[in-house]
């Protein structure tokens, strides 16, 4: 029953970290005790005539990080190499929602299950996750015998028709 009380003391803070210092901040406060999440996306970025895909920190200069202040001082991360600070109002850190730092983990961590072409029928909906099309849904029109997959976009109050050949550049998950 103790150990359960403690877990559920546990509270998310927001630590500020100096510039190209993330690794070292996680390894430094990981070996303290802390636990850290710090989310990425991947976003999509035209250079000449090619698409180039980065990962990129959604807050940039910040992480997320989870201790029971009753165990831990908060103190200490102040003086951890690669934090700069935690973020406090009237010298005290601020607490940050654990539903949103779980709803953080389920939109950035990359454990999405690809859906493999040959699964998709045509009248199947997908959501495509990353690349030029992110966050837009299209319905499968035809997949042909080579699996390549024909989608209709709805875009501005019409349908475009797409062919999509490359898994990797065209990551899409069925809805």
């Amino acid at each position: 029953m103790i150990l359960m009380k403690q877990s559920l003391d546990k509270k998310w803070f927001i630590a500020q970290i100096k510039p190209n210092s993330y690794k070292s901040a996680i390894q430094n406060l990981e070996r303290q005790g802390f636990e850290t999440f710090l989310p990425e996306m991947e976003i999509t970025k035209r250079q000449k005539n090619k698409f180039i895909y980065k990962n990129v920190y959604v807050f940039p200069g910040y992480m997320f990080v989870y201790f029971d202040p009753h165990i831990i001082s908060w103190t200490k991360i102040n003086s951890t190499y690669g934090v700069s600070k935690i973020l406090a109002f009237n010298k005290k850190p601020t607490e940050i929602s654990s539903d949103l730092i779980q709803e953080l983990k389920t939109r950035y961590e990359f454990k999405i299950n690809l859906m493999q072409k040959d699964k998709l029928q045509k009248g199947d909906s997908i959501k495509f996750y990353s690349g030029p099309f992110a966050d837009v849904i299209a319905k499968v029109e035809s997949v042909d015998e080579n699996n390549r997959i024909w989608v209709l976009l709805e875009a501005m109050g019409g349908y475009k028709r797409l062919k999509l050949q490359n898994a990797k550049q065209n990551k899409y998950n069925k809805c």
